[in-house]
């Protein structure tokens, strides 16, 4: 096994072996991290098999309440190894494993933003760059939620001059931006026209939209794409969520993951369940608070715990997030009881792309926007694909044609690396969707056949 992050792995073995867990928790940021800490007070011996750091990306710039789940983490029982969905990699051997449950404690990863000429700005994420904080330089971070104000803030400490943008027309962490909008500078509603020596961008207020060009030695990407792999290879659906921006998998308020029965309604009842940045673009605390519920729940339907005890916990719980995220608990409702609490998942056509910088659709100039930062595929070599599939149907985004757009034969995406199939799929997916006017489960599963003509 060669792995140098969580997504970019190469699963390789030369063995073969067992290994049984009673929990087999993937992922070691705070949320499986608090979920297994929580889990061996009730008896449990958790397994936790990570790519990474301990403390995933929340322990490059932490908080009081991040150390302390990760100095707590040494009493527990950490393989660094890379779960598939059906084995465990570790070393030169591969493991297939028997777990009595399954916690998905994936995250998410940070993704180059993408705009016209974004291969020739000079780029990094948040992730790459943290590590090791330069000093001196102009820099834009895009972003706006707590893990970009918390880059911004560590660029700044370290001697930079530093600028904050983002797409959307607010901050999108609005609670922790009141804590810190006196220490930064933050433009929000800007789409990045292109990059020629200097930073093109346009800046959207109620005054009409305004054209600047900025001096920026690096531009810093914190927007975070969940990692639907593990999901996927188990079987699961995943489904574009607009508050997160991100493919994420159907469960309940627990994090129970949801399988989906004739006509797509919801049936509970597995044994496998997600946490931490699979929950949500969630603050520290409501992360670690989210992976102890989760423990608490699988010990009351082992018997170990009381149910209404459980039950008790998530409505104080929920009742937080209904003031401190409302977007959150809204999400969490949909996801677990359906759209307008039928058990179905209405999917909506996407709206927003956070990575894609720039104004969309404009196809005749985005073609060579990167769409899969893996092997650097490109916009204008799918819609090739796309083309060859339709022959007749012209790719011109125009209100005149919304009628034939609905009826575009897509294809099913498929990349034959882990990189591609964590960061690539989801990638190409929700960008493709948006240019096209279609739905990001089109690329994923395949179009449902009534809606060809």
């Amino acid at each position: 096994m060669s792995c140098v992050s969580p997504i970019r792995c190469e699963p390789k073995a030369t063995r073969e072996g067992e290994l049984e867990a009673d929990v087999l928790i993937v992922g070691s940021g705070l949320g499986g991290l608090a979920a297994a800490l929580e889990l061996k007070k009730y008896g449990y011996n958790p397994k936790v098999v990570y790519v990474g750091r301990v403390g995933g990306h929340r322990a490059i710039v932490p908080s009081e309440a991040a150390v302390d789940v990760v100095n707590k983490a040494g009493v527990l029982d950490l393989h660094t190894g890379f779960f598939d969905g059906m084995y465990v990699y570790q070393g030169d051997g591969r493991y297939r494993v028997k777990y009595k449950h399954l916690v998905l404690a994936t995250g998410g990863v940070d993704v180059p933003i993408t705009f016209p000429n974004s291969t020739r700005a000079p780029q990094k994420t948040a992730e790459e760059l943290l590590s090791q904080k330069p000093s001196g330089l102009n820099i834009v971070v895009w972003g706006t939620t707590e893990w970009g104000f918390k880059t911004a803030l560590a660029l700044r400490d370290a001697g930079n001059d530093v600028v904050v943008m983002d797409n959307s027309a607010y901050a999108r962490d609005a609670k922790y931006y009141e804590r810190v909008k006196t220490r930064l500078e933050v433009i929000t509603a800007v789409r990045l026209r292109s990059y020629e020596d200097e930073l093109v961008y346009e800046e959207i207020t109620e005054r009409g939209a305004k054209i600047h060009r900025k001096k920026v030695d690096l531009i810093v990407s914190t927007v975070r794409i969940v990692n639907p792999l593990a999901v996927a290879r188990l079987g699961f659906k995943v489904f574009y969520s607009f508050e997160l921006n991100s493919l994420v998998p159907r469960r309940n308020n627990y994090g129970e993951l949801l399988t989906l029965g004739e006509r797509d309604v919801a049936v509970g009842g597995s044994n496998v369940y997600s946490t931490g940045h699979l929950y949500g673009a969630l603050s520290d605390d409501i992360t670690i608070e989210q992976g102890r519920l989760l423990a608490l729940y699988i010990a009351s339907k082992d018997g170990v715990e009381d149910a209404e005890k459980t039950k008790s916990e998530m409505e104080k719980f929920l009742g937080k997030l209904s003031i401190e995220a409302n977007w959150l608990y809204n999400l969490g409702n949909r996801l677990e009881k359906g759209t307008d609490g039928t058990g179905r998942y209405v999917e909506p056509n996407v709206v927003d792309v956070p990575h894609w910088a720039s104004f969309w659709p404009q196809m005749d100039v985005d073609e060579d926007v990167v769409i899969c930062p893996c092997d650097g595929t490109s916009m204008g070599r799918i819609l090739e694909v796309v083309r060859e599939m339709n022959r007749r149907v012209k790719l011109k985004i125009t209100h005149e044609e919304v009628d034939i757009l609905r009826h575009l034969k897509t294809p099913k995406l498929s990349f034959g690396t882990t990189c591609g199939e964590s960061l690539c799929v989801p990638y190409a997916s929700i960008m493709l969707a948006a240019a096209l006017s279609q739905k990001p489960s089109y690329f994923l599963y395949g179009k449902p056949q009534m809606l060809y003509e």
